[in-house]
């Protein structure tokens, strides 16, 4: 009897183990298949999203980092608390610095950064705001201390919550040179090109040009050479901007004029300008800050060449009144007596890689 009790719990404990394993193994296989899926969501989430850190300049008119992000992904990405803003960069002291920075929706602070804006190649987005849709652009503003130091190279690596990146480098030069680009900006449907800080021109290049026929004087906004309906209009956004001070600048032309060896007619009748004014978001113009700026003229002896010529132009100084503003500058070519032959035309050459730095057309308040 006592032996049959014995077999009849050691069934009883057999068979309760066998369930307890089994419902063991049943769970681990859940938590495993969960596991995979969780994985495989993730991954698949990493492959669909794409980052491109498309330009960083640490802004001479304020002591910030203005970096822009683009979404080249397909994934909408928000969050922006829980990236990763790294910079490494040396200051002053020559001393280097690898900083994290946090995400602030308050005042920015020294070593903060936050999300500025969102929009679609510029403009102000009213589509979820704050989400980072495919093909927006995210314009990120940082505060470092201490500042980079003067003619020391920076890095910024961006990291978004599912660990996808993209690094850029930044340079902090000193002062703000204006170098006009052939990437597009759209405000209010209209195309305009960009004007960039602090970097040098970094494409095949665009010709820009106006004809003037025979003893036709005046003033005409300079067209591009390829694409007529595209004036050379350049803007510069002036989020993370307060104020442009008061300052000379000086304005530098590549350009040719020629005419049959007629135009220019005599020494100071042609020459290149550029009106300077305030675009708001919405395409209407805020102000004129100046019209036929910076005079540059080109000798009869200089007819038929490519050359660098530069004016100086007083600038008031301007206390920006919205941060979605646009600095615009457009360039103009200009005759008095116009040619004494048939035809000459005026040609402007901007973004030119293969001109070395002091060559290229651009701004140096």
């Amino acid at each position: 009897m006592a032996t049959i009790l014995v077999s009849i719990i050691c069934m009883a404990m057999i068979v309760v183990g066998g369930m307890t394993l089994s419902q063991g193994i049943i769970t681990s296989a859940d938590v495993t298949s969960l596991s995979i899926e969780q994985i495989s969501l993730r991954e698949g989430e990493m492959t669909r999203t794409h980052l491109e850190a498309v330009r960083a300049t640490h802004l001479a008119w304020s002591d910030l980092l203005r970096v822009t992000v683009r979404n080249t992904g397909q994934t909408r990405l928000a969050g922006f608390d829980k990236w990763d803003f790294i910079v490494h960069y040396f200051d002053a002291g020559s001393v280097s610095r690898t900083e994290w920075l946090p995400y602030t929706t308050g005042a920015l602070g020294d070593n903060e950064w936050q999300k500025a804006r969102i929009g679609l190649n510029g403009p102000v987005d009213f589509f979820e705001p704050d989400i980072l849709n495919p093909q927006e652009e995210l314009v990120a503003l940082a505060g470092l201390n201490p500042s980079p130091g003067t003619g020391w190279p920076g890095n910024i690596t961006i990291v978004t919550p599912n660990g996808v990146f993209d690094s850029i480098d930044f340079s902090s030069p000193g002062n703000a040179v204006l170098t006009p680009h052939t990437e597009n900006t759209t405000i209010a449907s209209t195309n305009y090109y960009e004007l960039v800080e602090n970097t040098p021109a970094d494409s095949a290049g665009t010709t820009f040009r106006e004809d003037f026929i025979r003893n036709e004087g005046g003033r005409k906004i300079l067209l591009n050479e390829n694409q007529p309906s595209r004036p050379a209009r350049y803007l510069y956004p002036l989020i993370g901007i307060d104020e442009i001070p008061a300052a000379t600048w000086t304005v530098y032309y590549r350009c040719l004029v020629t005419g049959g060896g007629q135009f220019p007619r005599k020494d100071g009748d042609v020459y290149f300008n550029i009106d300077i004014l305030v675009r708001q978001a919405d395409g209407s113009i805020r102000t004129t800050i100046a019209t036929g700026a910076a005079s540059a003229y080109v000798d009869k002896s200089e007819e038929g060449t490519w050359l660098t010529k530069s004016a100086n132009f007083a600038f008031p100084g301007y206390t920006v009144v919205d941060v979605n503003d646009y600095l615009e500058i457009v360039y103009y070519g200009a005759t008095d007596l116009g040619p004494a032959g048939d035809a000459g035309y005026m040609q402007l050459r901007t973004d030119d890689i293969a001109l070395s730095v002091n060559e290229q057309t651009r701004i140096e308040p």
